[in-house]
């Protein structure tokens, strides 16, 4: 099922393809890897995904662990040069 980039959906209901893409480019980057790839601190982007500015999916925890985030790159980039709407 297709779904509209604009469309505003929880984390938990963002669907996650298993392509890998390119070697050596991953389409799924932790918070981590976001923040190194645009040069900012992690806390950054926490507080984009909270606020809804930046898409990110969850990845289940196993046994009570809280899961991991997963950020596409190309989010990232539309992220980062996203014109300011105030």
């Amino acid at each position: 099922m297709a779904r509209s980039r604009d469309c505003a959906l929880p984390m938990a209901q963002l669907e996650i393809p298993f392509d890998d893409g390119p070697v050596g480019d991953p389409c799924w980057l932790t918070i981590a890897e976001a923040a190194d790839r645009v040069r900012c601190c992690e806390r950054t982007i926490r507080r984009a995904i909270d606020s809804g500015a930046l898409r990110a999916g969850r990845v289940r925890g196993v046994r009570g662990s809280r899961g991991a985030v997963r950020i596409r790159a190309e989010d990232i980039a539309e992220w980062l040069f996203a014109e300011d709407e105030s």
